[in-house]
C-alpha cells in the first residue's frame, strides 16, 4: 500500500518498483522541487539478524553518500527510518538511463562514449575518495539527463543485498553481465570492481553488444570469469586501434592488472581523445557508430564469436599501449589487428584463450597451446579421406576374395554332390 507521507514529503506517485524496494515521487512541504524517495524492502529470505545488519549498513553507507557532492552522482538529500520503513531521499532525475536508450536503438558515437565515460568515471572517483564502492555500475544505473549530464544512481540497496545473498545457492541479485570476476566469486572487492563494470559499459557503448553474455546466468558468469571478448573493432571497424589496450586493461580478469583508480582510466581515455584530434580522419573516427547487429553473421559464427579476443595492435600504437600498461602487447611482432570489423584472413585465434596469432605460428603466443589452423583441418580431412579410401580398397579386396572363396566352395560342394550321379 502506497504511503501518503514520508518524513516531510507528501507522496504523489509511484515511480518504479523492484525486487529490493519501491521508488516514490515526493513533494516537500515547502513546495520545492519534487524528489525521489526509495523505500527499502529487504530480501524475504534473509534472517532477522541479517536484515538488521543490512539496514544498519544501508543507513551508514547512505549517510556516507550524503558527503559526496558531485555533478555526476545523484544527490542524496536525506536518509531515515519511519516505523519499519527505511528510506533514502534523492534528487529526482530527468532523462533516460543508458539501458533504456540502448533498448530504444540509440547508438553512441565514439565522441559521445568518451564524454559519457569521462563523466561516469569522475562520479566514481568522487565516491571512491570517500570509501564508497558502488558495485552495481551498469547501464540501468547511469542516467543521461537532457542537458547531457551523466548521473550515477542506485547506491546502497542493490549492492548491499547482493553482498549478502551472492553466496546463497541459486540466488543472485541483479544481472551478472557487469559484475567483476572477483565479485562473482564472492571475494572482497575494492574500487577496481567498479572499473571493470565501467569497462563493460564502455564496451557496450562502443559496440552495441555486451562483452559477456549468454543464454543463462551460469553461462554469463562463466564468460565473465574465463572468456576474453573480441576487440571492439570486431563490431565497429572504424574505432581506433589504440582503444583496444584501454578496453582490455579495464576488463582484465585479474584486478591487479586493471586500472588502479577511475582517474587512471579517465586519464588514458582523455589522452586518446586528444590524440585523435590530430589525425586526418578525426571526424570519421570520433563519429564512429557501432553497426546494427548482424543476426545472420552471429548465427553463422555461433559461440566462436564470443571467444575471439584481439589483444594485439600494430607497432604504430606502441606508445599508447605502453602508457596503458600493455607494453608486452605493444612490442609483440606477432600481434595482428582487426581492420575489417570481423575475422580476417591470415589471423588465427586460439580456441583456448582467444588470442590473435599470425598464420605462421604453430603455438599460441599467449598460452603456448597448439593452434588449430584451417589448413590443419584440411590436412586432417585429407588424411581421414585417404585412410578411408585405403580402408575401402582393403574392404573391397577382402570382400572380393571372400566372394571368390564362397563361390568356389559352393561349386566344389555341388560338384561333389552330383559327381556320383554322373555316369562314366
Amino acid at each position: 500500500m502506497q504511503p501518503k507521507r514520508i518524513s516531510h514529503y507528501n507522496i504523489t506517485a509511484e515511480l518504479g518498483k523492484g525486487s529490493m524496494g519501491v521508488v516514490y515521487e515526493g513533494v516537500p512541504d515547502d513546495g520545492g522541487a519534487a524528489v525521489a524517495i526509495k523505500v527499502f524492502f529487504p530480501d524475504a529470505k534473509l534472517t532477522p539478524e541479517e536484515t538488521s545488519t543490512l539496514l544498519e549498513r544501508f543507513t551508514r553507507e547512505a549517510a556516507s553518500l550524503r558527503r559526496v557532492h558531485h555533478e555526476n552522482v545523484v544527490e542524496v538529500l536525506e536518509v531515515g527510518c519511519e516505523g519499519e520503513l527505511e528510506y533514502i531521499v534523492m534528487e529526482k532525475l530527468a532523462g533516460y538511463n543508458l539501458k533504456d536508450l540502448l533498448a530504444m536503438g540509440t547508438r553512441f558515437t565514439l565522441a559521445e562514449t568518451f564524454d559519457t565515460l569521462l563523466q561516469l568515471l569522475a562520479g566514481l572517483a568522487a565516491c571512491h575518495r570517500v570509501g564508497i564502492v558502488h558495485r552495481d555500475v551498469k547501464a540501468a544505473n547511469v542516467v543521461h539527463a537532457p542537458s547531457g549530464v551523466i548521473k550515477l544512481t542506485d547506491f546502497g540497496i542493490a549492492r548491499i543485498v547482493t553482498d549478502q545473498t551472492l553466496s546463497r545457492a541459486g540466488t543472485i541479485v541483479g544481472t551478472p553481465n557487469y559484475m567483476s570476476p572477483e565479485q562473482i566469486r564472492g571475494e572482497d572487492v575494492d574500487p577496481r570492481t567498479d572499473i571493470f563494470s565501467a569497462g563493460v559499459l564502455m564496451y557496450e557503448l562502443l559496440t552495441g553488444v555486451k562483452p559477456f553474455d549468454g543464454p543463462d546466468v551460469t553461462a554469463i558468469m562463466y564468460n565473465v570469469t574465463h572468456v576474453h571478448p573480441p576487440s571492439p573493432r570486431f563490431y565497429n571497424s572504424a574505432l581506433p586501434e589504440e582503444l583496444d589496450g584501454i578496453v582490455y586493461r579495464a576488463l582484465a580478469k585479474d584486478a591487479d592488472e586493471r586500472y588502479a583508480t577511475a582517474d587512471d582510466l579517465a586519464a588514458d581515455l582523455r589522452s586518446l581523445e586528444q590524440a585523435l584530434h590530430y589525425r586526418d580522419d578525426t571526424e570519421a573516427v570520433l563519429g564512429a557508430l557501432p553497426a546494427a547487429p548482424d543476426v545472420d553473421a552471429a548465427i553463422a559464427l555461433g559461440p566462436r564469436a564470443n571467444r575471439v579476443a584481439n589483444n594485439s595492435v600494430s607497432s604504430s600504437t606502441g606508445a599508447a599501449l605502453r602508457k596503458a600498461g600493455l607494453a608486452g602487447l605493444a612490442s609483440s611482432p606477432d600481434s595482428i589487428a582487426l581492420f575489417g570489423g570481423g575475422i580476417q584472413p591470415g589471423t588465427l585465434y586460439c580456441i583456448d584463450c582467444g588470442m590473435a596469432n599470425s598464420a605462421d605460428h604453430e603455438f599460441c603466443v599467449r598460452c603456448m597451446r597448439p593452434l588449430l589452423k584451417r589448413d590443419s583441418v584440411d590436412k586432417l580431412a585429407l588424411q581421414k579421406a585417404q585412410i578411408l579410401s585405403r580402408s575401402k580398397r582393403g574392404d573391397y579386396f577382402f570382400l572380393t576374395c571372400l566372394s571368390i572363396i564362397i563361390v568356389g566352395t559352393l561349386i566344389l560342394i555341388l560338384f561333389l554332390f552330383f559327381k556320383p550321379m554322373i555316369k562314366p
